[in-house]
């Protein structure tokens, strides 16, 4: 969708499109996400727009031990039912699967606070590479005035969290803020939202975002940052 006029987004670039989430252990982390849902955003921080656990085996080729990865498996199974079990991924050349597996198991928003629980409750995790699990979540909204609790005007584009709870935590953020250009009013609100974001914002990650003379695609600048 091009867009009608300018915005400016907060997005990662695609070389590391997560970022940390702070709080250090998964409770403390919740808590900032929550709260950052509920005092920027237009959204029920109980309706995710997506929810699943993830469950992965051990990856000899990086010497894990199987044992604790099958024993948290058996953990989920135990409280979420059977998961759909499939290759990690698939060798090159001979297109075999590899060993390594992932078990997902799609949720529902009537099931955030008990899959809450059930991962604050089996820290600490082994260290894997991948895994061994992880919560992920995604919310879709749109940012409000931090005064009035309204919908900031003019934002065609909807904005969007996705959320990894693991032993690392960490954060996939898209904000789009309705700006067409970084004016004063601009930064006094990325201000505000960058105090409460439950992440590290970084002005080298906003861009302005205005379609082409054609309309056919958008086109993404750096924004013009503010004098210090």
């Amino acid at each position: 969708m091009v867009a009608i006029q300018p915005y400016i987004i907060y997005k990662l670039p695609l070389t590391r499109i997560f970022q940390a989430i702070k709080g250090g252990k998964i409770e403390k982390a919740w808590d900032n996400i929550k709260y950052f849902v509920e005092v920027c955003t237009d959204v029920d921080i109980h309706q995710p727009t997506s929810i699943e656990i993830n469950g992965f085996s051990a990856d000899r080729r990086h010497g894990e031990l199987p044992e604790p990865a099958v024993s948290l498996l058996e953990r989920i199974v135990a409280h979420f039912g059977v998961g759909d079990i499939k290759p990690l991924g698939y060798h090159v050349y001979d297109k075999q699967p590899t060993e390594q597996n992932k078990t997902e198991w799609k949720l529902t928003p009537a099931d955030l606070s008990d899959a809450i629980e059930f991962m604050v409750a089996g820290q600490p995790y082994p260290k894997y590479n991948l895994g061994p699990i992880e919560l992920i979540l995604s919310y879709d909204f749109k940012l409000i005035d931090l005064d009035t609790r309204i919908e900031l005007t003019g934002q065609q584009y909807t904005s969007m969290l996705i959320i990894s709870l693991s032993r690392n935590n960490s954060v996939c953020p898209s904000l789009c803020f309705p700006f067409t250009e970084p004016n004063d009013d601009f930064w006094k609100y990325f201000d505000k939202i960058k105090e409460l974001a439950p992440f590290k914002m970084d002005t080298k990650d906003l861009r302005l975002v205005r379609s082409n003379k054609k309309r056919t695609t958008n086109v993404f600048s750096k924004i013009k940052l503010r004098k210090a």
